[in-house]
């Protein structure tokens, strides 16, 4: 408990760190009674925010502080996302101009058990992102549920490559396993 208030204190203090640079930044505002203002403000909002931005595991029950990710990884994921979802544009707007309409689509699943349950979450909002794939679910036990509008985007989620992104930007080594065709239920839950 001892060692979750040193964490936690130091997740105060950058936020607070953070809001007031924001604060100073907008308001540019530079005289004493207004930097005062501005970082009272900041320690209000952060004491007030801390227990809304820590979330548990709910497997493990261990806590995790929401905005803790490594920053300097977060710019290159964010451009490949951003990459990835213009090549996946390009190839759903080729398939709906074609004239004959060959899609295959399918549902593929795969396990990648994140501690942090934020990287779950950046993980499915990047699918969702990406034209041409929905996550329908994700269980607790870290089991996604994938709809893939074709082969080539079927196979992209099950080669791993952005669900291992995600886990170097959360510093995790989880291991990514492509699961074989079939519904969550049927998954014995004793393998992950």
């Amino acid at each position: 408990m001892h060692r979750w208030r040193r964490r936690s204190l130091s997740h105060f203090l950058g936020l607070t760190i953070g809001l007031f640079t924001i604060w100073v930044l907008l308001s540019g505002k530079f005289e004493a009674k207004f930097l005062l203002v501005g970082l009272l403000s900041s320690l209000v909002i952060s004491y007030i925010s801390i227990p809304f931005l820590t979330i548990k595991n709910a497997r493990t029950g261990k806590e995790f502080f929401v905005l803790n990710i490594n920053h300097l990884k977060l710019i290159p994921y964010s451009i490949w996302v951003i990459k990835e979802i213009f090549k996946s544009a390009i190839d759903v707007s080729r398939e709906i101009l074609k004239f004959h309409v060959d899609y295959e689509p399918r549902i593929v699943y795969f396990s990648m058990p994140f501690e942090n349950p934020m990287a779950g979450v950046i993980l499915s909002n990047s699918i969702i992102l990406t034209p041409g794939t929905i996550t329908l679910d994700v269980t607790e036990d870290g089991i996604y549920e994938v709809h893939a509008i074709n082969k080539k985007a079927a196979n992209d989620m099950l080669s791993g490559t952005m669900a291992l992104k995600v886990a170097a930007l959360f510093g995790e080594t989880c291991e990514f396993v492509p699961l074989p065709d079939m519904e969550i239920s049927d998954i014995p839950r004793e393998v992950f």
